[in-house]
């Protein structure tokens, strides 16, 4: 009888309920208590009852607003660790966010399984245009990359080593200019800046924005035939665009709210659009033996066997045709790809060897047997130092301690898997004292470790989806180490924090780390 007299009750109530809503106030807090219960549902469901559910995972694993936050601030490479710590190898960190830290199990993603790079690549795409590194399409990065991969083979990277050369020269000359001139505003400027720069006391200079600045010409001049002379001017537009521009895009990705009111500047995409009409038409007269010309007659190749553009865009596009906009777009890619993840390196490599004196003493020594019938003034060859193992243990042990892609490399699960389905007996790690910088660890005979195993170390990522710029980083890194170090004294200033942020690649939060410098004395 209870039950009858509540249920001829409800009309009343739904009459109230109905005439309350007519009132604005009313209405507004009904609204907002649906919407925070809707809220409230779905991350019950997410967090109890959704397929991934039964992985070890923080309560915040159910939503995207803590990763959001991480990946809005560049702090996520610090979390994902002491997540990891606490809950396992295997964790859920978001709604449909698994992170892997299991050997084996990335293997398994990279090698074996050849997952697909996840939708996060897309929200990075410019101007929704496929590229090499973007593409989820298999058929597509298969067809781009066979017209792009001769261009980084050793034979292709050999014609660009005087062009890394002279600029690295030009550093030479700014470093030495510098450290004779103490009032110069150079020596502690960040990343196109020219102002509010820090002054710096004699004989100490901000390696942290030479790295950048360099890496910048050196990728300028090899992929665009055109350096941005960031390091004699530091004032070039288009690598501060693009740098807060691929921020931008990284936060966007998991705070799309943020498109309403931060919208990207893509401005320093007209300047690749401009260089590369700037060499068409120059024709045999601008060519130069560069990235960009590599592209350039690639389509031309392309197009004379027959099997250019069909005149249909999106069909170009996704079969992977070199297109005009995709011409460009490949070059901005070398671009991005070639900057900031070699000056990273560089940077932390020289921290780590300015913190481990016995090292850098050994790679000293290194270098200058493998150098010493040079002139005075001569620089290191690539053919001197490509096979040094010390030099290549010292940047392996740098990247694996400071990988520039510090949360990892995200792929998508397209079937049922089962991964790391295994035991692993409790305390096993990869790496002995991982924390410590020791490039023995990557030369057998020396080691004192077990020897290290390919399969847990990925800097330039595995499979068919791994880097194809390998052979350029790696090229240009040893060459601007070795010469650093065969040419000047290096040591560090004491009480310097190296704090990290990362949004597609890491880099120092403060854009700067100060060392000492002197000319070498032969």
């Amino acid at each position: 009888m209870a039950a009858l007299s509540r249920l001829s009750n409800l009309p009343v109530f739904l009459h109230a309920f109905l005439q309350g809503l007519k009132n604005p106030r009313t209405l507004t807090r009904w609204l907002i208590t649906f919407a925070v219960l809707n809220v409230v549902r779905k991350l019950i469901y997410t967090r109890y009852f959704h397929i991934l559910s039964h992985l070890p995972s923080p309560i915040f694993s159910a939503s995207y607003f803590f990763t959001g936050v991480g990946v809005y601030l560049g702090r996520s490479h610090y979390f994902l660790p002491k997540t990891h710590a606490r809950y396992g190898k295997i964790v859920r960190v978001g709604p449909n966010i698994v992170s892997v830290a299991d050997k084996d199990a990335i293997r398994d993603i990279l090698v074996t399984g050849d997952y697909p790079k996840s939708e996060i690549h897309e929200g990075l795409e410019l101007y929704k245009q496929h590229s090499l590194f973007s593409s989820r399409n298999k058929d597509f990065h298969k067809n781009r990359r066979r017209l792009v991969a001769p261009a980084f083979g050793l034979q292709y990277l050999r014609s660009l080593e005087p062009i890394m050369q002279g600029c690295i020269h030009v550093l030479l000359e700014e470093i030495d200019e510098i450290l004779l001139d103490p009032t110069s505003v150079k020596r502690g400027a960040s990343l196109g800046s020219r102002s509010s720069v820090k002054v710096l006391p004699p004989g100490q200079v901000n390696i942290c924005s030479f790295m950048n600045r360099l890496s910048f010409d050196i990728i300028g001049e090899t992929a665009f035939g055109q350096s941005f002379q960031m390091v004699r001017d530091n004032n070039h537009p288009v690598p501060r665009q693009m740098a807060q521009s691929l921020k931008r895009s990284m936060q966007q990705v998991f705070n799309p709210w943020m498109r309403w009111f931060v919208p990207l500047d893509y401005s320093f995409i007209n300047f690749s659009k401009e260089r590369v009409q700037f060499r068409k038409d120059a024709g045999e007269r601008g060519r130069r033996a560069d990235l960009l010309q590599f592209l350039i007659d690639a389509q031309v190749k392309e197009r004379e066997s027959g099997n250019g553009e069909t005149g249909d865009d999106y069909q170009d596009m996704i079969s992977g045709k070199l297109t005009d906009q995709a011409v460009y777009t490949e070059a901005l890619v070398f671009l991005i790809a070639g900057s900031e993840t070699s000056s990273t390196a560089l940077t932390n490599t020289l921290i780590f060897l300015v913190r481990n004196p016995k090292a850098l003493r050994r790679l000293r020594e290194e270098l200058d047997q493998a150098t010493a019938c040079n002139p005075e003034d001569a620089l290191p060859t690539y053919d001197q130092i490509r096979n040094l193992p010390y030099l290549t243990a010292c940047l392996n042990e740098s990247m694996r301690i400071r990988p520039v892609a510090a949360t990892g490399l995200p792929r998508e699960v397209t079937e049922d898997t089962v991964m790391a389905g295994y035991k692993i007996p409790e305390g096993t790690k990869y790496f002995p004292q991982p924390n410590a910088y020791i490039p023995e660890r990557w030369i057998p005979e020396e080691s004192p470790f077990a020897p290290v195993q390919d399969f847990t170390f990925y800097p330039f990522s595995a499979g068919t989806r791994n880097c194809v710029g390998k052979n350029f980083a790696m090229m240009e890194m040893r060459l601007i180490l070795a010469t650093i170090l065969l040419k000047y004294d290096i040591e560090d200033v004491p009480g310097q924090r190296d704090d990290y942020v990362q949004f597609i690649t890491t880099s120092l939060a403060t854009e700067s780390y100060v060392i000492k410098m002197n000319r070498r004395q032969t």
